[in-house]
């Protein structure tokens, strides 16, 4: 019989990561979680607790691990699952005092992307040397990205930004953007005739057409969001040209 547990997911997020959202969001953080207990704990129950625009600095502040940190001394729960220690504690001596408060009541703390168990495994200079890297600017960004990226393959999502002449939909779905796709066929037609990248983008300076980033930040400010990215009123040679970076056909 396979045995089966009662685990807690937490996810934490907060304002200064705003930039990395998509490498860090709550809703990443929960499907990384979700497929290792699926995998690991096959019919264990799953139950997420959730800190946004909280800092990783302090635990008296996150009323979503308050909440959590109840149900694991009053053994509610058996097992905490957090994507990565970061998630837990970026602050050194707090979070090394927590995690042994933890384990002292008998929790048991996974940490997906550090690869530790504890205290089933025994690796307490490990953790502290995580928890030091932690606690300071510089983060072990590359794992994420890898991590979040495995999973948007999975689900048969697309990873990067939409080509130009497409936006993705409420529904996660391409969408053409008409005006643009009038553009594409423009600089298709130029390009087979022979004109240069150059040449093309001169052309598209010259009549006017708003580049890339300024049709973006144009769909933004229409629905009321801020745009924080620089914006140059000049076409480059390597901004969506055929040969140069992948432009949309339509």
């Amino acid at each position: 019989m396979i045995e089966t547990f009662d685990i807690a997911g937490y996810c934490r997020i907060s304002v200064d990561e705003e930039q990395d959202r998509d490498n860090t969001s709550i809703e990443n953080q929960k499907a990384i979680i979700e497929d290792f207990v699926k995998e690991k704990f096959p019919g264990s129950s799953l139950t997420f607790f959730e800190d946004r625009d909280r800092s990783g600095y302090t635990f008296e502040q996150r009323e979503g691990y308050q909440k959590l940190r109840k149900g694991l001394l009053n053994h509610t729960y058996d097992i905490l699952v957090v994507k990565d220690f970061s998630r837990f504690s970026r602050r050194n001596s707090k979070g090394l005092g927590e995690l042994e408060d933890l384990r002292d009541a008998g929790v048991r703390i996974i940490s997906i992307g550090d690869g530790i168990d504890f205290p089933n495994d025994d690796q307490w200079l490990n953790i502290q040397l995580r928890f030091l890297m932690n606690e300071m600017p510089v983060t072990d960004t590359s794992k994420k990205v890898r991590a979040v990226v495995s999973r948007r393959q999975k689900d048969g999502k697309w990873i990067c930004a939409a080509p130009y002449g497409y936006k993705v939909n409420a529904r996660q779905e391409f969408e053409v953007i008409p005006t643009e796709a009038e553009i594409v066929r423009k600089i298709y037609e130029l390009y087979i005739d022979g004109w240069g990248y150059k040449r093309i983008a001169n052309y598209l300076t010259d009549e006017g057409i708003p580049t890339p980033r300024m049709s973006e930040r144009e769909r933004k400010e229409a629905e009321g969001k801020e745009y924080k990215r620089p914006v140059k009123a000049e076409w480059a040679i390597v901004a969506n040209i055929p040969g140069r970076r992948s432009t949309a056909r339509m």
